[in-house]
């Protein structure tokens, strides 16, 4: 893996200086984006993986390595956003998909590969006693809010400030269909629920914020806000789309939780499109036309794709208690690193974290853009807003380099 030093021949020192060397570095990369920007709107399809000066351009990931079009390695701390909790091209998981595929994609049928998901996602986490499959976590928030509509005959949801459960239009800031909270607030949560003529269907709530800034939940509020739904005939819908991987059954288990339903998704598609609502056998089954009448329509042509199925399944085998542990312990370790290193530098920095996912958090203007292109001439890839997560095929010795390239990159970037 390169560093700055074989980039340029001079000191850099933020701004201007890391961007002149991020394009040296990447003129494959440059090409690539002007040819997308000529069939794609913005050069990108997917709005987080755009940042200035142009995205690199990965082209081959294998384990915590990817390879970008010009040829430079990184280790991977995005791993698409949390989704490849062993990393990229995961072995075990290229198998089961490669034995799967000369036998069929995809049938208009049920199939022993999403029975065999269903059943280790119900084992792992007692509140799912069915299973529901989408394509997207945001297709499965849709659903629990198309579920919580039929229970309880409201439509609003009750949401937090910084929250994020999917793209949709109803999930967006502004939904006429969503009162919104401040995060970690019980008093708002009371003030909205505690009225005789509230009309919530549902509250959903992260068990951290993830996109927000991976901010946890303070004690025992998650546990009053579910108290408080059910007392007042609210369904109570936990977001486990990136905290299953911190826990064998998810952030739930650890905060002793038992929502009345689950939404799933990254890291149980195996790195394949997927989605998951999960609850007990009354919410579900609502979605059943022949047990109820007037029930929920739930279709779609790629629900529970088999790839999917047989991938996610492979990576739960492989994410038992001890790995996550490790993994969480690792992030914990990584962390201080992060933030000594920031000290060392002069650097006003905040690390927060849940299990094995974290944000690097900067006050200055500008220096979270520094220290994105400063860690990607350091071989570590990054997200531009300071999230990073941990892969089990991560080493002792690439955390290293990780913990020097923070250090490096720190000592980069402009002052506050």
């Amino acid at each position: 893996m390169t560093s700055t030093a074989d980039v340029v021949g001079q000191p850099l020192s933020g701004g201007e200086d890391l961007v002149r060397a991020y394009r040296e570095r990447t003129p494959r990369s440059a090409a690539l984006f002007e040819a997308a920007r000529r069939v794609l709107p913005g050069g990108e399809t997917r709005a987080v993986t755009s940042y200035p000066p142009y995205p690199v351009i990965i082209t081959e990931g294998h384990g915590a390595r990817l390879t970008d079009a010009d040829g430079h390695v990184y280790l991977d701390l995005v791993n698409n956003y949390t989704a490849m909790v062993h990393g990229s091209a995961f072995g075990p998981a290229a198998e089961a998909v490669a034995d799967l595929l000369p036998r069929g994609f995809a049938f208009a049928s049920p199939h022993p590969g999403q029975i065999a998901l269903a059943e280790l996602l119900a084992a792992r986490v007692p509140s799912v006693q069915r299973v529901r499959f989408t394509n997207s976590g945001t297709e499965a928030a849709l659903l629990a809010a198309r579920i919580a509509a039929r229970a309880t005959g409201r439509r609003r949801l009750l949401m937090f400030d910084g929250a994020y459960h999917g793209s949709a239009t109803l999930f967006l800031p502004g939904s006429p269909d969503v009162v919104r909270v401040p995060w970690n607030d019980l008093d708002a949560v009371t003030a909205v629920l505690g009225r005789d003529d509230h009309d919530i269907a549902a509250v959903f709530a992260e068990p951290f914020l993830g996109a927000g800034g991976v901010r946890p939940a303070e004690p025992g509020f998650l546990a009053a806000v579910a108290a408080l739904a059910r007392d007042r005939d609210v369904l109570f819908v936990l977001d486990e789309v990136q905290g299953l991987r911190n826990g064998f059954g998810g952030e739930q288990g650890r905060l002793g939780l038992t929502p009345d339903l689950t939404l799933l998704g990254k890291i149980i598609g195996g790195g394949f499109p997927i989605g998951a609502v999960g609850g007990r056998p009354g919410l579900l089954e609502l979605t059943v036309a022949s047990l109820t009448p007037s029930y929920v329509t739930h279709a779609g042509t790629f629900n529970g794709h088999l790839a999917a199925a047989v991938a996610g399944a492979t990576t739960l085998r492989h994410l038992d208690a001890d790995a996550i542990a490790r993994l969480n312990d690792a992030a914990t370790a990584l962390a201080e690193r992060i933030l000594a290193g920031a000290a060392s530098a002069g650097v006003r920095a905040e690390v927060t974290r849940a299990g094995s996912i974290m944000n690097v958090h900067l006050n200055g203007p500008g220096q979270l853009a520094d220290l994105h292109l400063a860690l990607l001439l350091n071989g570590v890839y990054t997200t531009p807003r300071g999230m990073i997560n941990l892969s089990t095929a991560l080493t002792p010795g690439d955390l290293d380099h990780i913990a020097a390239a923070y250090a490096t990159a720190f000592s980069l970037i402009r002052p506050a």
